[in-house]
């Protein structure tokens, strides 16, 4: 739930709190991810287990960008090979993801870019990961 995290902010005085506490339009106010967009479409969308960042992948060009829930803003953005089909996260933050991709590759990253890219022998359709074994079913 992304609309949940309504508090005030730390630098407001307790005065200003109690106030805008009771103002309605306040309460009601409508918090936006900035650039949540991609520029065709996006493929995929997925959302960190710790639920403090989202992934999306775009079509054309293939890309993929990493938004901050609690800032409300753009983490970073990345150009691939190819269109991703799926994508996992094989921690709990966006610190390793596996992409499995229309050319028959599997590419991990990591938060400094592109670590790995493996050939697989057939076309992937889903990707799943297994947290308790370190299994990527394919």
């Amino acid at each position: 739930d992304l609309s949940s995290g309504k508090t005030f902010p730390q630098w407001l005085s307790e005065s200003k709190r109690r106030s805008l506490s009771s103002d309605d339009s306040y309460r009601k106010r409508l918090e936006l991810i900035q650039d949540f967009e991609m520029n065709t479409a996006s493929q995929c969308i997925r959302m960190t287990s710790d639920n403090e960042h989202i992934i999306v992948t775009g079509v054309y060009p293939p890309s993929v960008r990493c938004y901050t829930v609690s800032d409300l803003a753009m983490k970073f953005q990345r150009g691939l090979t190819s269109e991703v089909i799926a994508l996992e996260t094989l921690t709990n933050d966006f610190g390793k993801i596996a992409f499995l991709q229309s050319d028959r590759t599997i590419s991990f990253h990591a938060p400094y870019g592109s670590h790995y890219a493996l050939r697989i022998p057939t076309f992937g359709r889903h990707m799943k990961y297994n947290p308790v074994n370190c299994d990527l079913l394919v």
